[in-house]
């Protein structure tokens, strides 16, 4: 069901009226998307108040002390040095490719949440024409949930953090944590559109796993320069066909 659903996004595009939804935010956003994504978060990584902070100087006075131990032992200090400086590059620049395509994906996400009825409708149109759907619950409903659930993630990164220090460990966590994110908001905000609350409520744990691999698949993808502005209303109309399907499916059982 994963493929299929897939498949049928990726037909969807031909559509003229999908194909300028997706385009107009591109348009609109890929300057301001690349400046505050890439060009903020690197000023900010190398100004004067951050590099300067009393933090930053205890962290560079401790790995200087860490390298000179390191560099003490016999035959492989030098060696272990580099193997480790190599890892931490490596991370540090992954986590900030990772940062700054957060930043792209949270913008692109906000621009497809103006456009979930209207596509929502759109692939109604052409797929299920003759399904009746109605959502539930209410715009401020819907942000409050979404702030919740992001200060909560936020509350457990903070808790988590000494595993921001574990090279790889720490990219791994930090992608987990903005795929759950990624997730919970797409399916909030697709399914109260289509699905009653009941049957939201069985439609939207993580364990649901068709919609969470539609997703994932997405959330790769917004990984990509620039593919982030596309993902989040992609990600929409493949949970539409999900989510439709399964309100057909409902009613007919039902019947």
């Amino acid at each position: 069901m994963v493929v299929d659903i897939l498949l049928r996004t990726l037909g969807d595009l031909r559509d003229p009226r999908i194909l300028m939804r997706l385009f107009i935010p591109l348009a609109a956003g890929i300057v301001l998307v690349s400046l505050l994504g890439y060009g903020l978060f690197g000023l900010v990584l190398t100004s004067d108040w951050l590099q300067q902070s009393p933090m930053m100087i205890e962290l560079h006075q401790w790995l200087d002390s860490a390298q000179q131990s390191v560099q003490s032992i016999p035959i492989i200090g030098a060696l272990l040095v580099w193997l480790i400086s190599a890892v931490v590059t490596v991370t540090a620049g992954v986590l900030s490719v990772l940062i700054g395509s957060y930043l792209v994906l949270l913008f692109a996400m906000l621009v497809a949440g103006f456009m979930t009825e209207t596509l929502v409708k759109v692939v109604h149109e052409r797929h299920y024409a003759g399904l009746e759907y109605h959502g539930h619950g209410s715009m401020w409903g819907m942000i409050g949930k979404l702030a919740l659930y992001g200060l909560g993630l936020l509350l457990l990164l903070i808790i988590t953090l000494p595993i921001l220090f574990v090279p790889l460990l720490n990219v791994v966590w930090f992608w987990w944590l903005g795929f759950l994110f990624f997730r919970y908001s797409m399916v909030l905000d697709v399914g109260s559109v289509i699905l009653p609350q009941e049957m939201f409520e069985r439609e939207k744990p993580l364990t649901n796993w068709t919609p969470t691999l539609v997703l994932m698949v997405f959330y790769l993808l917004s990984m990509l320069p620039l593919m982030g502005l596309f993902a989040p209303m992609l990600a929409v109309i493949a949970l539409a066909h999900y989510f439709f399907e399964r309100l057909t499916a409902e009613q007919q059982g039902g019947a």
